[in-house]
């Protein structure tokens, strides 16, 4: 009974905040700090945890985030959305890890800043302190090394680190592999 009431409030909590999604994501720890002035979307399954360090969710105005079904969201992630990012379903976002669509300010007076899609495929796996930053793709079933910075393409089923993350392995599996 104690926890449908929980649910219950987890849901309407979220609805505030206009995040949509497919089934009540489970939340373990505090609750993640949510900013959505645009769309934010969940597929069913949705993890997120955060005992240590509360999530960051921050979509801007006419920002798109999605996160797919299955996906597990862990301590500390930050991720904001000026346009737009999509994470995979079944992909495994380790502690501190962020990810940023934008550059936010320029570093010289000549250069733009412009929004540039994210995009991680399914299953795949970021470790902890990870960055993926803006125009990022990151292709099905890859790893992102521990303390990596994503600035590019990452191939599909491709391991990935460094600073700048550069490919040290691939492998292969089937389509249909999900990580435990």
């Amino acid at each position: 009974m104690l926890q449908k009431i929980l649910q219950r409030l987890r849901a309407h909590g979220l609805r505030l905040r206009g995040v949509r999604f497919e089934s009540v994501p489970s939340l373990a720890g505090a609750r993640p700090f949510i900013v959505n002035h645009g769309t934010l979307s969940l597929g069913s399954g949705v993890a997120l945890r955060s005992f240590r360090s509360p999530i960051s969710i921050h979509v801007a105005l006419g920002g798109k985030l999605h996160i797919g079904t299955g996906a597990f969201v862990n301590d500390g992630v930050s991720i904001f959305c000026a346009q737009q990012v999509d994470i995979g379903p079944h992909t495994k976002i380790g502690n501190g890890v962020t990810i940023y669509d934008t550059d936010f300010h320029p570093a010289t007076p000549e250069d733009k800043t412009a929004p540039r899609p994210v995009t991680i495929g399914r299953n795949v796996w970021i470790g902890a302190r990870a960055m993926v930053l803006a125009g990022s793709r990151i292709g099905d079933h890859s790893v992102i090394a521990a303390g990596s910075i994503v600035r590019g393409d990452v191939p599909a089923r491709s391991i990935a680190a460094g600073t700048p993350a550069q490919v040290v392995r691939t492998f292969e599996c089937a389509d249909d592999w999900v990580r435990p």
